[in-house]
C-alpha cells in the first residue's frame, strides 16, 4: 500500500461485518468516514466492510449469479440488515432501497474479487489469518464472543477476509495509477470554494422576516389560506430587489413590518433551535425555507453577518484531504466497476 495514502486512511473504519445475528467489528479506534453512494457509504464500507458470512443453505434461493458465482437472498438480506444499521434506515421505503443497494454492492464485490483473481493478486495466508484474528464477534445484545472456539478463524471468515484484502490490494494499485491523493492546489481550491464549512465562530447574524399570522383556534380553511399566501409571498420575495419594502408592505408582524421586517442581530442560541439552525446555515442575501409555528407562517432573509471567524487552511487541511481522497477513490472504483460489468455475466433469477 502507498504509505502516503495509508496515512490519510488511518482514521477510517477498517471493516464492519455482520453474519446473521452476530457482528464483526474492527478495532475501537477506527472511525466512520463520510462519503458518496446511494446509501452514503464509501467504497471501503461497501466492498470491504460488510462481509457475506451467511452459512450455505440449499433452501436459500439464488437471486443473482455473477460470472457463475451465486448470491443468495440470505446473503442480501444479511448485508441489508447491516447497511440499514449503518445508515439508520427506518421506513419501508428506505428498507426497500437498502435491499436494492445491498444487491448491487454484493454484485460489485464479486466483480472486484473476480478481477483481482484475473490479475493474479494473492494474499499470503499468514496475512489473511492475522487480519481475521483482529475481528471479534459481537452478538445482537452487544456482548463480545470469540471469533472461533478452536483458536483458528472460521474458513468462511478467512475466505471473506481474503477477498476483501485482494480487493484492497488491487484498488491500491488503481489508486496509485490514478493519482488520487489530492494536491495542495486542489485542497486550497476546495477551501476557498467552501469557506462556509469552516466557520469557527459564526459571530452574529442579522435577519428580517415576512410573517403571515393565524387567528386563535384557526380552522383548516384558515390554515390553508395562510399557507397559500405565505407560499405566494415567498415566490415574490425571491424576485424582489428591495426586501425591506416588500416586508413593510406584506408582512403581518406589526412590530417588524414598519422596520422592513428587520429583527436585529442574533448570536447562536438566542433563537429557537430550528430557526437558529436555519439562519446560521443560510448565506447572506438568501431566504430560509418557510417556517410553520402555532402563530402562523414566516420566512427569513439573512441580511448581514458580522464577527464570524474561520478555521485556517492549515487547521482543516487534513480533513479536506480526506474528503477529496474519498471522493477521488470512489470515482475510480465506480469507473472500474462500470467497465467490469460490461464484460461480466450477471444473471438474475426469474424465480425470486
Amino acid at each position: 500500500m502507498n504509505p502516503s495514502l495509508s496515512i490519510l486512511r488511518a482514521t477510517r473504519l477498517a471493516m464492519i461485518g455482520l453474519a446473521a445475528a452476530v457482528c464483526l467489528t474492527a478495532p475501537a479506534d477506527a472511525q466512520l468516514s463520510t462519503n458518496l453512494g446511494t446509501a452514503n457509504l464509501n467504497w471501503q464500507q461497501r466492498f470491504l466492510g460488510i462481509l457475506p458470512l451467511v452459512k450455505p443453505d440449499p433452501k436459500d434461493p439464488v437471486v443473482v449469479t455473477v460470472n457463475g458465482q451465486p448470491i443468495t437472498a440470505g446473503q442480501i438480506n444479511d448485508y441489508a440488515k447491516t447497511e440499514s444499521r449503518l445508515i439508520n434506515a427506518t421506513s419501508t421505503e428506505e428498507s426497500r432501497a437498502v435491499f436494492k443497494d445491498a444487491t448491487e454492492n454484493l454484485i460489485g464485490r464479486q466483480l472486484l474479487i473476480d478481477e483481482a483473481r484475473r490479475r493474479n493478486i494473492v494474499i499470503p495466508e499468514p496475512q489473511v489469518a492475522a487480519r481475521a484474528s483482529e475481528f471479534k464477534l459481537t452478538g445482537a445484545s452487544g456482548e463480545e464472543v470469540a471469533a472461533s472456539t478452536s483458536g483458528t478463524a472460521d474458513k468462511q471468515l478467512l475466505d471473506a477476509v481474503r477477498g476483501s484484502m485482494m480487493i484492497e490490494k488491487m484498488l491500491d494499485e488503481e489508486f496509485r495509477a490514478a493519482k488520487v491523493r489530492p494536491t495542495d492546489e486542489q485542497i486550497k481550491k476546495y477551501y476557498d470554494e467552501h469557506r462556509d464549512l469552516f466557520v469557527k465562530d459564526p459571530g452574529e447574524v442579522r435577519i428580517s422576516h415576512v410573517a403571515v399570522k393565524l387567528p386563535d383556534n384557526p380552522t383548516d380553511a384558515q390554515k390553508a389560506a395562510a399557507r397559500d399566501r405565505i407560499m405566494k409571498l415567498y415566490k415574490e420575495a425571491e424576485r424582489t430587489k428591495d426586501f425591506a419594502a416588500f416586508a413593510k408592505a406584506n408582512s403581518e408582524d406589526s412590530r417588524s413590518a414598519p422596520k422592513g421586517g428587520d429583527l436585529g442581530y442574533f448570536r447562536p442560541g438566542q433563537l429557537p433551535p430550528v430557526v437558529d439552525k436555519l439562519v446560521f446555515s443560510t448565506p447572506v442575501g438568501h431566504l430560509t425555507q418557510i417556517i410553520e409555528s402555532n402563530i402562523g407562517y414566516s420566512f427569513i432573509k439573512v441580511t448581514e453577518r458580522r464577527g464570524e471567524t474561520y478555521s485556517t487552511l492549515n487547521e482543516v487541511k487534513p480533513k479536506i484531504a480526506m474528503v477529496l481522497l474519498d471522493y477521488n477513490e470512489d470515482a475510480v472504483v465506480k469507473s472500474l466497476l462500470k467497465q467490469l460489468a460490461k464484460h461480466a455475466k450477471i444473471e438474475f433469477s426469474k424465480n425470486v
